[in-house]
């Protein structure tokens, strides 16, 4: 190539680069690229995902392995699954579930992953803070009694009978409700402690419970004199959350979340626990009445 046309093609570069840059110019005035936040490039950077979680709701949601001296639980598994896919390591972070939100807004912890239903934050002070991952598992209420007393199969069974119920949880705000409606018909006996009622329950004091059915399943597996009987009450879906900023960060959970479903990982996560037949009946709380919707509480009933 001679001097000349080295010259003439050197220009017609300069110039080139001198309109795109003009037309970049332009199209940013009018159109400005929003970059995405930087919550994902900080936890990876950081090398592990800081995990709210509240080892004392206990089994299979999450709780303290005497054996292995370490977390354990369905909830555990998932956290550590989504960890891996993204390349990073797991970090659980024990912290009383009423005070969790104040954690997460205060970023000591990048997300929370503990019982949390779908739209509780929605609402008093927590309302708009917060965004919601996609769902992980769909809970119910459960009727737990002791096989022998299979005569009470649903709540219409239930009347005269001595029922006990975690205090602020969902089946006391079945119990509750019925109890509204029909003249106080359950002998309902509410408290916050969990293993003194089961003991209750084993020994005759009460007839029956109702629980979350992660935590009814848990304790049939425990407890062979234990069953599960009638149809699940109130299915709600369960949700990570995270800060309403960390768009980043709920996009690559949500991807995790999304593959394991699709690969199968979480159904092989939800058999080991024996959680995954409910899985396939259970419709969420969206396509509910809302008079149904009305008597969930937000409320975790392990605090």
């Amino acid at each position: 190539m001679t001097k000349e046309l080295m010259f003439k093609f050197v220009q017609k570069i300069a110039g080139l680069a001198i309109y795109t840059g003009i037309c970049l110019g332009v199209v940013g005035a009018t159109s400005p690229v929003l970059a995405e936040d930087s919550s994902l490039g900080i936890v990876m950077r950081r090398g592990h995902l800081r995990v709210g979680i509240d080892a004392a709701i206990g089994g299979p949601y999450m709780f303290w392995n005497a054996k292995t001296q370490f977390y354990d639980g369905f909830e555990l598994e998932i956290i550590q699954e989504i960890a891996a896919r993204l390349n990073i390591e797991p970090r659980p972070i024990n912290i009383p579930w009423t005070t969790q939100p104040e954690n997460l807004a205060s970023r000591q912890v990048d997300i929370l992953l503990s019982a949390r239903e779908e739209g509780a934050l929605e609402t008093g002070d927590t309302k708009g803070k917060f965004i919601e991952t996609t769902a992980y598992y769909r809970s119910a209420q459960r009727l737990l009694i002791r096989a022998d007393g299979t005569q009470i199969k649903s709540l219409r069974d239930m009347i005269g009978k001595r029922v006990g119920v975690v205090a602020n949880s969902g089946g006391a705000a079945i119990a509750e409700t019925y109890n509204k409606n029909r003249g106080n018909a359950i002998r309902l006996f509410s408290s916050r402690d969990l293993d003194r009622m089961v003991i209750q329950l084993r020994d005759r004091q009460l007839d029956a419970m109702i629980l979350d059915e992660p935590v009814a399943v848990w304790q049939v597996r425990n407890n062979p004199n234990f069953i599960i009987v009638g149809e699940p009450l109130i299915p709600i879906r369960l949700v990570a959350i995270v800060n309403k900023d960390d768009i980043s960060l709920k996009k690559a959970v949500d991807k995790a979340l999304t593959e394991m479903r699709q690969e199968g990982k979480l159904e092989q996560i939800l058999k080991r626990w024996n959680l995954w037949e409910s899985q396939k009946t259970l419709k969420s709380t969206k396509v509910l009445p809302v008079t149904v919707l009305a008597i969930i509480t937000p409320y975790s009933a392990y605090q």
